[in-house]
């Protein structure tokens, strides 16, 4: 790691680790519309598409989501780079001189581009650092990354002198990790949950001291298998192709990094209590986010976490917006219903069912899969998931079946999934 991406990291690391320990709630509001009105007035309007909001407030610019973005991917970045060149550079592992670029895996849909600066890197890598492993400036640690596709910015990390960082590809398959995961000895590991319960239920030599969640929902179930196979509290980092948005504290309460993001929030159809998120990222400049559009599905916390940070606490990430069913009802109504309550209806239904999916088949047709082991389960999961559906004005018709559930290395587990296209409200 070079000088300036030292300074420039270690700079990061200890804003962050200033602002997490000195700020209260209103301190933390205050200083975050402070950055956000400079960035929304000096950097967002200098690209094309926000060039016309220059003076207004955040609530007039208009929102975007990943279609928009990368329908006309130069105008949301300073370097009027095209989605075209972007592609060729990241098939071709080139990059513009200072940059670097990347993409999402795609195993949840279209595929999105960044690009980020060497600044914007070192930033991430800083303030990653100061929320999950605090003490690494006095003692070094080996984190394993168990992800379907690397990135440069887990190069940068593992540039930086106090981390013996390595990929580990998912792609490659489950079991295939686990020989080489002993061999390195991590006291780190960040996985998705359907790795992590596949090691906690095999007998692999492996005693970390930290466990990190990303890339997926962790369902209640696989956490507390988890936590008990290895002793420890799990911790959640909540990152996107979009950006850094959340890490757990110590209590394993994940909370929102508004030092560097503005949050607002819009109900999901369906829910009294769940929200989507729009984020303008007001760290990045080179690639603006102005009121970018997640698709995920957040239960916000209503009070504050014991451990005394002043970030919005988040209660459970359940899902994504995709995975919400629209079912057929009477007279030509819909009923929107979102991925929690289903999980609900199925987890509640019979304490021996640890793993299931629930697919929408057709506009008035679901498919409820349990694993061989849980089949005597089947009828009171499909009677949850009939008295759920009844409640909510519908009656699809309900296929169920015990059949061997085995996540897909490459995707992201979704329990409950949205697989035809069905008429919306």
């Amino acid at each position: 790691m070079s000088l300036k991406t030292t300074l420039l990291t270690l700079r990061a690391f200890w804003r962050a680790r200033r602002r997490l320990h000195a700020a209260t709630r209103d301190q933390l509001i205050s200083a975050q519309q402070r950055h956000l009105n400079a960035f929304l007035d000096r950097d967002a309007a200098q690209v094309p598409a926000f060039a016309a909001y220059r003076g207004q407030p955040l609530s007039s610019w208009p929102v975007m989501d990943k279609a928009t973005l990368m329908g006309n991917f130069a105008a949301y970045n300073r370097l009027g780079l095209t989605a075209e060149e972007g592609w060729a550079h990241e098939r071709a592992g080139t990059t513009p001189k200072g940059y670097a670029i990347g993409a999402s895996t795609g195993t949840s849909g279209n595929r999105g581009l960044y690009i980020v600066s060497e600044a914007e890197r070192c930033r991430w890598l800083g303030v990653m650092l100061a929320w999950a492993l605090p003490d690494v400036l006095t003692r070094a640690h080996r984190v394993a990354i168990v992800l379907p596709a690397n990135s440069q910015l887990y190069d940068t990390a593992n540039e930086s002198g106090r981390l013996k960082l390595r990929f580990f590809d998912l792609t490659a398959g489950i079991e295939q990790q686990f020989a080489p995961l002993a061999a390195f000895r991590p006291t780190v590991i960040v996985g998705p949950p359907k790795f992590l319960r596949a090691l906690a239920g095999a007998d692999v030599p492996v005693h970390p001291e930290q466990i990190f969640s990303g890339a997926e929902v962790l369902d209640p179930a696989d956490r507390q298998v988890i936590e008990e196979r290895f002793g420890l509290t799990m911790r959640e980092i909540y990152m996107a192709t979009e950006g850094l948005f959340g890490v757990s504290c110590p209590l394993g309460t994940l909370h929102l990094i508004e030092d560097h993001i503005a949050f607002e929030f819009q109900p999901v159809d369906g829910s009294s209590h769940l929200v989507n998120p729009l984020i303008t990222d007001f760290s990045r400049t080179r690639q603006v986010m102005v009121r970018y559009r997640m698709n995920d599905i957040l239960e916000l916390a209503e009070s504050a976490c014991g451990c005394g940070l002043p970030h919005q606490a988040i209660k459970q990430i359940h899902g994504r917006q995709d995975d919400v069913f629209h079912l057929a009802g009477p007279h030509g109504a819909i009923a929107s219903i979102t991925p929690d309550v289903i999980r609900n209806a199925v987890v509640r239904s019979d304490p021996s069912i640890r793993d299931f999916r629930v697919l929408q088949t057709g506009p008035n047709a679901v498919t409820l899969l349990l694993p061989p082991e849980a089949a005597q389960a089947l009828d009171a999961a499909c009677a949850g998931l009939q008295a759920l559906f009844e409640k909510c004005g519908t009656h699809p018709g309900i296929e169920a079946r015990a059949e061997r559930l085995t996540p897909e290395a490459g995707r992201k587990l979704r329990r409950v999934r949205v697989l035809a296209e069905a008429p919306r409200p």
